[in-house]
């Protein structure tokens, strides 16, 4: 197998990126950071889905790429001299995998799993594997030699893979322990023989017991059931005469409530005569008594009448009254409103002057803030000016406490002869500035503040006049409202009056008597008593109807019951019912009841003592059945102990087995390719079945650390090329024809760098590529074929 071609797109540093594999030393240079290791991680990634340091597959896509765009990895690799393509791509949000192989262009397979099954099945190898194999760092190189024992020994097994021999074997150890504690465990809770023989003997005995007592329960059972039938027949009997015993304590009952109906109904017959006679005499004083009733109506009638025409005369006084009082309400309210309306009459001319002392005072407000500005604009001007005289004065100071030595403040030339000059032409720029410019702002300053002062006195004038006619206004605005609310209550007056005078017109038709009014009154008041006791006599006399009803009705019943009470008595005589025989029965149902509970008392005792038997006869078989169980248990475990004890001998056997091949193997290979970057210097290297290694030199073994450090550099790199060939050969994948080293040359000097490398140059006949990644850009002459990154 060897690598062709590679395209990564969006793939971590490479937003687009292509490179073509050639056969040869390939050094791939390239400055720290650069992403030379990012290549072959992307090789590893194509080939099984997964990157070098497994983690988050967001660090795939290239940090400038966006969601959507595809993340894909794209590898050409001959193997056995047939081409193959890998894609793998990451689309979306979710970086969802696919992944697509090619064999000589043919789509052989597809989805991101099968396709790392694939690959696996074409190289015979897996992703650690591969990694071990065909992968190389500085850190394992230098490790074979300078580690302890115990930690090259645990590198070597993880490259050989060996470490999961060990796992496994350490995993066996553990379940054979476990295994040993709990069969103790069950050892300790199970019957021993002796026990399990008492319990059987107790389930035969507990088993005749129950016999025993089950058949006392079946004796006993016949002598229940004839007990219950016998209880039936004396209960059947004892219910007839129960039944003979209610119907004639029933008739009874009934001829005794006829006999009590009858009299009951001859004493209401005696009362209702007496007061239907009592009525025909009420009746007789009723036709005495009618004119009384008729004189009441009549009166009562005209009162009703005089009622109404008082209630009109009550109606027309008050009217009377209020109109007079609403009379004195118009004339009061007419003066009011005529003196407001002439008070309000310049309403209007106060409003309009109002608003030109508004826009005066408007006018004033904008001269006056003119004038404000135009002041501070002068107060501005002189300030400036003093300041440039306070300036030229100090240079005046500064110039003579210099001398004539001095240089000139404008243009630093010396002053010498120029000093009166100079000091003259300072005082004249003062001078002047002071009399014209300041005097002249100061003049105009004046002017300006006085202006301002009379603008100020005339607007506190129009402010103070506009105050008094606000007072004005708002007074006669409260004056033109209560005008308003008075005009609507004239309104109302007025209409209020004229209501009342149609009013009294319709009332002037009724006349009211006071006297005749009260003489009625008093009339109806000495026939009320009279016209009352007649209206109770017609009351009592409506019922006369009904009474001679209800009398009719009681005669009737009366009949009726007297008849029933007859048939009765008849019936009564007719029952033949004997209370002893009656008693005697009772008593021998009491007894045989008596003796069906004994019997079924002693029979429900019998199956409480067969239910506890076989509760104990279930709990011993329980206890047998379990510990019938837990001996099944105990001889899994048994079995799985000695098949877990067999799987330890042949690993062991198999590790054995395997270092002997191993180790010989790659002595033989390091050895060869050793002799070969030596020129014959050194022979054979030999690699202990403990993984220690040893030079010869003239035919004596010496330990690797005797040696220099070139030589146990150049040591270091045919022992890991012969490790990759042996883990090549163990897997069964001879056809892979490259390697790649990740940053070999590590801190070394120029020297010892230059003997690795005729190192790789004396043994690359020995593979179709091998790949150099370092970060040492003055080697790369030293390379067939460079690719800089």
């Amino acid at each position: 197998m060897i690598l062709t071609n590679l395209k990564l797109e969006n793939f971590k540093k490479y937003t687009n990126f292509e490179i073509a594999f050639e056969s040869g030393l390939i050094g791939i240079i390239g400055k720290n950071g650069a992403g030379k290791s990012t290549i072959f991680e992307a090789i590893l990634f194509a080939l099984y889905g997964e990157l070098k340091s497994k983690g988050d597959k967001e660090v795939v896509r290239n940090s400038n790429a966006s969601i959507k765009d595809v993340v894909s990895v794209e590898l050409d690799f001959e193997f056995d001299h047939i081409e193959y393509k890998v894609i793998r791509e990451f689309r979306g949000k979710a970086l969802s995998a696919n992944a697509k192989l090619y064999k000589s262009t043919e789509l052989i397979t597809t989805g991101a799993k099968e396709v790392t099954t694939s690959i696996v099945n074409l190289t015979k190898m897996s992703r650690d594997a591969f990694m071990h194999t065909l992968f190389a760092s500085q850190k394992e190189l230098t490790s074979l030699s300078n580690s302890k024992l115990e930690e090259r020994k645990k590198m070597i097994r993880k490259l050989l893979g060996l470490e999961k021999i060990d796992f496994v074997e350490k995993e066996l150890i553990e379940k054979s322990r476990e295994l040993k504690r709990e069969i103790g465990a069950y050892a300790e809770v199970l019957l021993s023989a002796e026990d399990i023989s008492i319990k059987k003997e107790h389930i035969v005995e507990y088993t005749k017991q129950s016999e025993l007592l089950q058949k006392d329960i079946s004796t006993r059972s016949i002598l229940l059931d004839s007990s219950k039938t016998q209880e039936q027949t004396v209960k059947q009997e004892l219910e007839l005469y129960t039944k003979t015993k209610e119907q004639k304590q029933n008739l009874h009952a009934r001829c005794e409530l006829l006999r009590n109906s009858i009299k009951s109904h001859q004493v209401n017959q005696d009362k209702l005569s007496q007061e239907l006679n009592t009525l025909y005499t009420k009746q007789t004083e009723l036709h005495g008594l009618q004119s009384v009733k008729q004189e009441y109506i009549s009166l009562h009638d005209s009162i009703k009448e005089q009622d109404k025409l008082k209630e009109h005369h009550i109606r027309k006084e008050g009217l009377i009254l209020e109109q007079n009082e609403l009379r004195e309400q118009y004339k009061k309210a007419k003066d009011t409103i005529s003196l407001l309306e002439f008070e309000c009459k310049d309403y209007k001319a106060l409003v309009e002057k109002e608003k030109e002392l508004e826009v005066k005072l408007d006018s004033i407000k904008v001269a006056l803030t003119q004038k404000e500005i135009e002041e501070r604009r002068l107060l501005q001007e002189i300030a400036g000016e003093q300041k440039l005289i306070a300036d030229i004065s100090k240079k005046i100071e500064n110039i003579t406490n210099l001398g004539r030595e001095s240089n000139c403040p404008t243009c630093t030339r010396p002053l010498l002869d120029e000093y009166d000059n100079v000091i003259l032409s300072l005082e004249h720029i003062v001078k002047t500035t002071q009399e014209e410019k300041i005097n002249q702002a100061s003049k105009n300053l004046e002017q300006v503040q006085k202006e301002k002062e009379q603008l100020q006195e005339t607007q506190k004038t129009y402010i103070k006049e506009h105050l008094e006619l606000a007072k004005s206004i708002n007074l006669l605005d409260s004056k033109k409202k209560d005008l308003l609310e008075l005009k609507e209550h004239f309104e109302k007056v007025e209409q209020k009056g004229l209501k009342n005078k149609v009013e009294l017109a319709k009332l002037e038709i009724y006349t009211y008597d006071s006297n005749i009014h009260i003489q009625q009154l008093e009339k109806q008041k000495e026939l009320k008593t009279k016209y009352e006791y007649v209206l109770s006599l017609e009351t009592m006399l409506k019922r006369v109807d009904s009474i001679k009803e209800e009398l009719q009705t009681s005669i009737q019943n009366q009949d009726k019951y007297n008849l029933e009470l007859l048939q009765k008595d008849l019936e009564f005589q007719a029952i033949n019912y004997d209370e002893v025989k009656h008693k005697e029965k009772i008593k021998q149902y009491d007894e045989v009841q008596a003796q069906k509970d004994s019997l079924t008392a002693v029979i429900n005792e019998l199956k409480v003592k067969i239910a506890t038997i076989q509760g104990q006869i279930k709990t011993i078989q329980e206890s047998l059945n379990s510990n019938e169980i837990q001996l099944s248990k105990v001889q899994t475990k048994k079995d799985d102990l000695n098949d877990y004890e067999k799987i330890k001998i042949s690993l062991a056997e198999f590790k054995t087995k395997l270092n002997s091949k191993v180790a010989p193997r790659i002595s033989e290979i390091a050895s060869t390719m050793y002799a070969q970057i030596t020129k014959g210097k050194y022979q054979h290297i030999e690699v202990s079945n403990d993984f220690d290694f040893y030079i010869y030199d003239e035919g004596k073994k010496y330990p690797i650390e005797r040696f220099s450090g070139g030589e146990i550099d150049l040591a270091n790199l045919v022992l890991r090329i012969a490790i990759s060939k042996t883990l090549s050969e163990l897997s069964g994948a001879s056809s892979v024809e490259f390697l790649a080293f990740d940053e070999v040359f590590g801190s070394q000097d120029e020297a010892r760098r230059m003997e690795i490398l005729e190192a790789f140059h004396t043994i690359k006949e020995q593979y179709r590529q091998i790949f150099l990644i370092s970060h040492e850009m003055e080697i790369k002459e030293m390379f067939e074929r460079v690719v800089e990154v």
